[in-house]
């Protein structure tokens, strides 16, 4: 009998190979990066794991965009989806960080593994300076509307912003196994609240 994943078409069975890699990276982090974890984990041969993914860097990278393009799209649905922020999204950005459809602690190890690899690898550092700008275009954006009268350089501020909820993100999934996110969702309320005060200040002659 065929196994389910022999009935795939090529793009199904990437999929499935960048499916069972992330799931390796978030449950063993780097030593969950074992050709033979990962194939076990997606029921399928070493031999379609070698013929879909040249080397185990373009598999890297392929999880490493998808987990981007997850966290990018849950965050673009639950913008558009909250009606009553729609002038002011960066409203809503804030307020659903630390939800575990958008960070979980348990992603903590393959973003470690993403990081790492950028390092010393030009394909992993490819992927994530595109990562990255497609994350500080949106990030732009989602700033542009929500403070139209922002006299301040909005990269900057998305750069600040991106830092801070890495940084709280980090602390999180390191020291809250213990406590809900709510100490850290109260750090970046008031960030939120001291740059909609700046955004509103007058501009002074």
């Amino acid at each position: 009998m065929k196994k389910k994943s022999d009935r795939l078409s090529p793009p199904e069975r990437r999929s499935q190979l960048i499916e069972a890699t992330l799931i390796c990276l978030m449950r063993e982090g780097a030593r969950g990066l074992s050709s033979r974890k990962i194939c076990a984990q997606a029921q399928v041969s070493v031999g379609l794991l070698n013929h879909h993914f040249s080397s185990q860097e373009q598999l890297v990278a392929a999880a490493y965009e998808e987990s981007s393009r997850r966290h990018h799209e849950t965050l673009r649905a639950r913008i558009q989806a909250d009606a009553q922020n729609q002038d002011a999204p960066i409203k809503t950005l804030v307020s659903c960080a630390f939800e575990e459809d958008i960070m979980h602690p348990d992603q903590l190890r393959a973003w470690v593994v993403f990081w790492s690899k950028t390092i010393d690898s030009k394909m992993m550092r490819a992927t994530h300076d595109r990562i990255n700008e497609r994350l500080q275009s949106y990030l732009i954006e989602v700033l542009a509307q929500s403070l139209p009268n922002c006299a301040g350089d909005l990269r900057v501020l998305a750069i600040e912003y991106s830092a801070l909820v890495d940084g709280l993100w980090l602390d999180w999934s390191l020291n809250g196994k213990h406590q809900s996110a709510e100490l850290w969702q109260t750090i970046l309320n008031q960030w939120l609240d001291r740059t909609l005060a700046l955004a509103s200040a007058p501009v002074p002659d």
